[in-house]
């Protein structure tokens, strides 16, 4: 008992925040977060470099608004077939507002409706995986029918456990980004936000998004004019929360990291877009992308104090 409220008391004047695991810090976010292309993710590059734990929560092809779900910050709004859950085997979605879970990832996530835990899971068809059609709920261990008449809100174990770690958020690449729509990729960003306790408020980070090839979203181009406009709306929202990623890639990554840029580097950089012996594809980036974006990141978490020099 002695070393256990020894171990509690050493952590209050440390002000660290205790998990049942040692995740310090998560990402949220799509394909770009998850490391797509790539044999690693910024995360792993971060948990390296700062010596910390990570869990990363990237899903190829999602939203930002599919993303906050996840997280936790946008409600995931439900209601059943028969309005009812049934206690001896799966019960069918009959709506929800937003996707949960797309073909890239894993088809079944845990949580819970209030009190009833339990798991989603998404149907799909068995000659196309990708197309979705549909969602179940499967309760753990209900002796008879819950009736639930009304939309319930169903909120994911790992948005739960993780909502006051140090957060990561790369979101926005797969939204709309004509006219308005960069203000709902902002406020699904906030909302969050908004979710995550006090220590994940006070460390959090929210990455710009980047454009793609320069043969096809070139300054000048609509591509190019939306991610900017994009860009411009999380740094007046997030200030100094906001990480311009995008601008230490094109201009200051490939010297760092000690490249000689090739022509097409170059022909790349004078066009506003990241060099492309960063990426692996015409968005995605490649090992040595997510290297040198991670490095960047961790420096930056270094510079604002999270980490404590032993």
């Amino acid at each position: 008992m002695k070393y256990m409220l020894l171990f509690c008391l050493l952590c209050v004047t440390s002000n660290c925040y205790i998990l049942n695991d040692s995740t310090k810090i998560v990402g949220w976010g799509d394909s770009m977060m998850k490391g797509s292309g790539g044999e690693e993710s910024i995360l792993e590059v971060i948990s390296d470099a700062l010596d910390i734990s990570h869990k990363n929560f990237g899903v190829g092809g999602l939203k930002s608004s599919s993303i906050g779900v996840l997280q936790g910050g946008i409600p995931l709004k439900i209601t059943f077939e028969k309005n009812e859950i049934q206690a001896s085997r799966s019960t069918k979605l009959a709506y929800y507002n937003i996707a949960p879970i797309n073909f890239q990832t894993d088809q079944y996530r845990e949580g819970a409706i209030d009190s009833i835990e339990g798991i989603i899971e998404r149907l799909s068809e068995k000659e196309n995986d990708r197309k979705t059609l549909g969602y179940i709920f499967q309760a753990d261990d209900l002796k008879e029918n819950i009736p639930i008449k009304d939309t319930a809100v169903f909120t994911f174990k790992n948005a739960k456990k993780y909502k006051d770690t140090w957060t990561i958020i790369w979101a926005g690449r797969n939204d709309s980004k004509a006219g308005d729509a960069v203000y709902k990729t902002r406020d699904n960003i906030q909302a969050m936000i908004d979710y995550m306790g006090d220590n994940a408020k006070n460390h959090y980070l929210v990455l710009s998004i980047c454009n793609g090839i320069a043969d096809t979203e070139y300054k000048g181009s609509n591509a190019h004019t939306n991610i900017s406009r994009l860009n411009t709306v999380l740094k007046e929202s997030f200030g100094n929360h906001f990480v311009d990623v995008r601008d230490y890639m094109i201009h200051k990554a490939i010297y760092d990291m000690e490249m000689t840029p090739t022509p097409q580097d170059l022909e790349d950089i004078k066009k506003d877009c990241i060099p492309r012996s960063f990426l692996h594809d015409n968005v995605h980036f490649n090992t040595l992308g997510y290297e040198a974006t991670g490095k960047f990141v961790a420096n930056v978490i270094k510079e604002k104090g999270w980490i404590t020099e032993k």
